[in-house]
């Protein structure tokens, strides 16, 4: 309220036990925000004030309890039964990367020709207790408010499931695992 931003929050997913809301990126810088749930214009929810952060970085979870949600490098989920290679290409699912260069409109897909990249370059992959080599950090083509980090899973960590985290722009995120083989 007292910036005077008042914009709705994008649907991005909706099902009986959950419901993903994108933060508009014009609420960047703010503290908090004041949000309300209005169902078919006449059914108002109470209005709760939640912080924001410019980054609050978290993996979304994978098929199996505690693991992250990541693709290998033929495209193929990441699981117990289909490990990620070490000195593979990992790719990484995730939100709250913060802003980003040449973003689309809030609510918007992002480009699937041009690649939109997160402003802060900072990003740490730790994977199995080594650091990762990251090569991309951004939003995920065709997707709304979905970031995508890209990176090498180390070759001479440990196999089995490991622990992986990813710190930017000061964040880390809440320490999951990756089944490597």
């Amino acid at each position: 309220p007292s910036a005077k931003i008042s914009v709705p929050g994008h649907l991005t997913f909706v099902s009986p036990g959950q419901v993903n809301v994108q933060v508009p990126w014009e609420l960047q810088g703010q503290t908090s925000a004041q949000v309300k749930v209005t169902l078919y214009g006449y059914s108002y929810g109470n209005v709760v004030t939640v912080p924001l952060a410019d980054t609050a970085p978290q993996f979304f979870g994978g098929y199996t309890p505690g693991t992250v949600a990541a693709l290998d490098g033929n495209n193929v989920a990441v699981t117990a039964t289909n490990p990620v290679k070490r000195g593979q290409v990992v790719q990484l699912y995730m939100n709250g990367l913060g802003p980003v260069t040449n973003g689309p409109a809030s609510g918007e897909f992002a480009s699937s020709t041009a690649l939109t990249y997160t402003k802060a370059q900072d990003t740490a992959v730790t994977i199995g207790g080594q650091k990762a080599q990251v090569l991309f950090t951004g939003l995920a083509p065709s997707f709304p408010g979905l970031y995508q980090v890209n990176a090498i899973v180390p070759a001479g960590i440990s196999t089995g499931t490991v622990p992986i985290s990813l710190t930017i722009a000061g964040a880390t995120t809440i320490p999951l695992t990756l089944p490597v083989n």
